[in-house]
Order: structure tokens, then C-alpha cells, then sequence
């Protein structure tokens, strides 16, 4: 009897394990089992975790699901749409397991730069019987044209942005420490883009197309000898150098066009430039320069351009630190920089932005110098009076690089405040930031001056040059983003500068294209070998776009 009572105990028990275990298996399953379809873009690439770009050529978009997808559900289901509403008989669909793909209709093209979106709701389903969880918006953002390749438009809608050509006179080209001879030809090439396209509505220069600070400090800037007098002479010698002169003559057919406007802003290196000695050189430039030595451009209320000097310690006009004068200290160590690169040459890469960015100004002076004597292997005479000033600035008398340092140092930092008010700097930032902008690609500078609450007017865009280092960013980073930054590189001599040269940007705003959206696109100008499509010539390769939604 008692071993009866064991062997129903043991069997109730195991009974009991494989309910459990069943149950369990059970659970399992349907925690594995997906609640809610998923999708994705496979062939589209998602940007800012907000929206997928899609090349504006594209015939169809290939929808995955996470499960196969009961065909008889599409209908009524998928929907797709821009701002002009639901374009129902300009696409049909097809479906095989997961994949739904929207064919558009023969005699239909996706416009460039442009807003869709892709709406699904929650009646379609699974071949399980699955839905999304809520409905879904996919916003897809097209590509805009390229410049070259896509011209067949007539509206004049978009800005080509360039900066920081650093043309020099005949005695830097002669004695090798210009920084710009080896990219005149692909210049030459797209400012003849820009005159034919027939996209470009402005041509905007954010400043040192012409180069004065550039010379080694035992040259003086001004000699009689070559004709170079004043500032005046300094920048039509530059104008008028053989390697320069198809490159103004090129500007000045752009200025006169009628059909391209011509914007200039001036640069640090172009500092002492004047908006009479500009047009003199390009008769019919519009020049938009604001206190001495700077400028700034906005084509349309949420879009603003400068050069970006105004933001940097040594760089920025400083015409309180020595009543009389605008150059700032950066004037000195380039002409430090110019001396190494004539005696050393072109070998070695530029990187004096690096040694910049110190604590304070006798610290970042100290390093900067310090710097370029071991870089170029120079030996100074500190002390000395070496600096030919030749009246440049209303400098006569020589400096020595120690005289310099303490002039600036004496009361540089004490007046910053009173220099950012002269300067109209919108936001002041402290004496530290701003020297570290000196070694930054300013896009910290950008957001705490145009993008953040205390600003006086936010905007969308803003489109600086200055560093020499070409980007477009988002800020803040994500799908929140209310604003970008664009940086439009160089042009300077490859082996001198360690990031892309050669590079320029594109702007659409949405005013004027009609779209929802303001594109900018950032392009580098590489010389094609002519195995593709074009013939041997220049061509813009795409490194990167961002566009903003202006609609809200």
C-alpha cells in the first residue's frame, strides 16, 4: 500500500514538470512570436536618425518588413505623398515575401532636394496576421543636382560658396612660400561652372582670395622697387600676377555677367582689402564688409555667411590693442611661417592651427613661435629688429618678434571685451574660447554664437571658411537638429594643408527652389581621368550633404 502511495506521488510529480515544462516552452514561443511589424529602407541610407536620403534618379524604393506581408492588405494601406499631397497614380507597388517596392510611374521623377513621405497605416498586415504598431511616416529626403553633371534646369536657385584661395604677388610665387600655384587650373575650371551653369544664381568668396600676410618677415611687404607701395599696389600686384590673372579675369566676366552675382567678404589675410580697391580690380563685385576688416553675408533670413576670423584671438582685427592699427598677432607668425616655407619649401605639411590653441596669449604666442622654428629649422634672432614693416598697416619701423610679443601682450586680453564690441561679435565669449577657436574647426563658435538661446537671431545655416578644413555638421547632433554648419575648405597647395583642398559648397535654399527643405552640399574638385562619361576635365565628387527643414 505504502509503495502504491510512492509510485502516485513520483508519477503526479513528473506529470506536473512536463506541464510546467510545456508552459514554459509555450511562453517562450511567445515571447519569440513579434508583436508589431517593423520596416527599414534597405537601400536608402537614415540620416540624423530622422530621415532617409535617396539619390533623386531613383526609378523605385524597396521597403523590408520584418515579416511577409499578406499582399491583399497593401492596398490603401501605403500611401505616397509631398507637400502637395497624396500622389496616388503616380506610383503602383509590388510585394514579395518582406519586400514592398514603389515603382513610380513611367513619365514621373522624384524631384531633387525635395521632401517625401512614405505613410503607412495600421491595415496592413502580415501574412501571420501582424501590424505595426501605430501608423508610420518615413520621411525621405531626395539629393540635390549635381552642378555639372545635372544642369538641365534654367532656374537660377543655388549659392556656390568658395574661400581661402591665398593668391599671392609675383615675388611669393617667385620665391616659393605662396600658398596658392598648384590649384589655379581646377579654379579656373569651376568659376567657369559657376559663369554657365545654369543653376547659380550668387558666387559667393568668404575672403582671402587675395593673400597679404603671406610674406616672409626679412621681405618687406611694400617695395618700390616692384611697385608695391601701399596696401592699394599689394593687392593689384596680386591681381595682375601672370599666375593670377585668368582666375581675376574669370571673376571679373562672373561680376559683369548680369546673370551670376559676384559677393565678396573679406578674409583676415585680405584684412587691410578695401571695398574701393575691389572694385577696382573686379568692377561690379558686391562687396559686403562691415567694420574694418570684416564682413558677413545673408542671402535670406535663415542663412548666414563670414569668413570666421571675427571669433579668433589671433586673428581678428585688434584695433585697440595698438590705436592705429587692425593687424592682430596671427599677422606676425605668418609672416614667421613665410620665411620657413621659402627657406625650407613646400615638404611639410602645415600645422600651425594645432600649436595655436594654448591657456592664454603669452602661452599660445610662446608655442605658435616656438613651433615654427622647429618645424622649419629656423634660427631667430628674437631680438632683433627683422620684421620689415615698410608702412603696411601704418607700420614703419621694423618689430622684432619679442617686440611684437610684448606689444600684444601688454594689454591684448584687458580690451577683448571692448574688441568683441567693436568687432560686433553677437554673443562676447571669454578670452579663453576665443583663443582656442584659433586651433578648433569653429563649430562650437558657430552654435554658441548663431544657434543657441542667447543669441541675438538664430539661424538655419551658417557657412564659415577660415580653418582650411572643409565639413558640414548638424547642430545639436540627432534628429532634434535645428540648424547646420558648413566650412568651405581651400584652395591652398595640397602638401600645405593636412585636410581636403579643392572644395567648395553648394546651397539651395527652399525660398528659392520651391522645396521644403534648404540642401547644402559640400563637393571636392578632382580632375577626372575620362574613362567615365565626361571628357578628360575637372568634376565634383560629393563628400557629404545635410539639409534642414525650413517649413518649420
Amino acid at each position: 500500500m505504502k509503495s502504491n502511495r510512492i509510485f502516485l506521488f513520483v508519477w503526479v510529480l513528473a506529470l506536473c514538470s512536463q506541464i510546467i515544462l510545456l508552459e514554459s516552452c509555450r511562453k517562450e514561443e511567445n515571447q519569440n512570436q513579434p508583436l508589431y511589424l517593423t520596416v527599414n529602407l534597405p537601400r536608402s541610407v537614415m540620416q540624423n536618425e530622422l530621415y532617409y536620403s535617396l539619390d533623386y534618379q531613383e526609378r523605385s524604393i524597396e521597403m523590408d518588413f520584418s515579416q511577409p506581408i499578406d499582399a491583399a492588405t497593401i492596398e490603401g494601406n501605403i500611401s505616397f505623398s509631398d507637400k502637395n499631397g497624396i500622389m496616388g497614380s503616380m506610383f503602383t507597388t509590388i510585394s514579395s515575401g518582406r519586400k514592398v517596392i514603389i515603382v513610380l510611374q513611367p513619365g514621373f521623377h522624384l524631384l531633387d532636394g525635395w521632401k517625401y513621405l512614405i505613410t503607412i497605416k495600421t491595415g496592413l498586415k502580415s501574412t501571420s496576421g501582424v501590424t505595426l504598431l501605430s501608423v508610420a511616416s518615413i520621411e525621405i529626403r531626395t539629393t540635390a543636382k549635381d552642378l555639372v553633371l545635372d544642369n538641365d534646369t534654367t532656374q537660377r536657385n543655388s549659392i556656390l560658396c568658395i574661400s581661402d584661395i591665398h593668391m599671392g604677388d609675383p615675388r611669393s610665387l617667385a620665391l616659393g612660400y605662396c600658398w596658392f600655384s598648384k590649384n589655379a587650373a581646377a579654379l579656373e575650371s569651376l568659376l567657369n561652372v559657376a559663369l554657365t551653369c545654369p543653376q547659380v544664381k550668387q558666387l559667393v568668396i568668404l575672403g582671402d582670395l587675395f593673400d597679404e600676410w603671406v610674406v616672409p618677415y626679412r621681405i618687406s611687404p611694400f617695395d618700390p622697387l616692384t611697385g608695391i607701395n601701399t596696401s592699394r599696389d599689394y593687392f593689384l600686384a596680386i591681381a595682375n600676377a601672370p599666375a593670377n590673372l585668368s582666375i581675376i579675369n574669370k571673376l571679373r566676366t562672373i561680376a559683369s555677367s548680369g546673370v551670376v552675382q559676384l559677393i565678396y567678404v573679406p578674409g583676415n589675410h585680405d584684412m587691410l582689402l578695401t571695398q574701393e580697391i575691389l572694385q577696382e580690380i573686379i568692377p561690379g563685385v558686391t562687396w559686403q564688409g562691415d567694420s574694418a576688416g570684416l564682413g558677413q553675408y545673408s542671402p535670406l533670413d535663415e542663412i548666414i555667411m563670414e569668413h570666421g576670423h571675427r571669433y579668433d584671438f589671433f586673428n581678428c582685427p585688434q584695433p585697440l590693442t595698438n590705436p592705429g592699427h587692425v593687424l592682430p598677432p596671427g599677422y606676425f607668425i605668418s609672416r614667421l611661417d613665410a620665411e620657413g616655407l621659402m627657406e625650407q619649401g613646400s615638404n611639410k605639411q602645415k600645422e600651425l592651427r594645432s600649436a595655436i590653441g594654448q591657456i592664454e596669449f603669452l602661452t599660445a604666442w610662446t608655442a605658435a613661435y616656438e613651433y615654427l622654428k622647429i618645424h622649419y629649422s629656423l634660427t631667430v634672432a628674437a631680438d632683433s629688429a627683422n620684421i620689415r614693416m615698410a608702412g603696411i598697416d601704418n607700420y614703419s619701423i621694423p618689430f622684432s618678434f619679442n617686440g611684437v610679443r610684448d606689444m600684444f601682450a601688454g594689454n591684448i586680453e584687458d580690451v577683448w571685451s571692448s574688441t568683441e564690441t567693436g568687432n560686433a561679435v553677437p554673443v562676447k565669449m571669454p578670452v579663453l574660447m576665443a583663443i582656442i577657436n584659433g586651433s578648433t574647426d569653429l563649430y562650437l563658435t558657430v552654435a554658441y554664437e548663431y544657434m543657441q538661446y542667447m543669441t541675438p537671431k538664430l539661424y538655419k545655416i551658417v557657412v564659415f571658411g577660415h580653418t582650411h578644413n572643409p565639413m558640414l555638421q548638424v547642430y545639436p547632433p540627432g534628429k532634434q537638429y535645428t540648424g547646420i554648419y558648413a566650412n568651405t575648405g581651400s584652395w591652398v597647395n595640397g602638401e600645405l594643408c593636412n585636410k581636403p583642398v579643392r572644395t567648395f559648397l553648394v546651397i539651395r535654399p527652399g525660398k528659392w527652389t520651391g522645396s521644403d527643405l534648404d540642401v547644402v552640399s559640400l563637393f571636392q574638385y578632382n580632375l577626372d581621368d575620362g574613362n567615365g562619361k565626361l571628357s578628360p576635365g575637372f568634376v565634383p565628387v560629393l563628400i557629404s550633404e545635410e539639409s534642414i527643414d525650413n517649413s518649420k
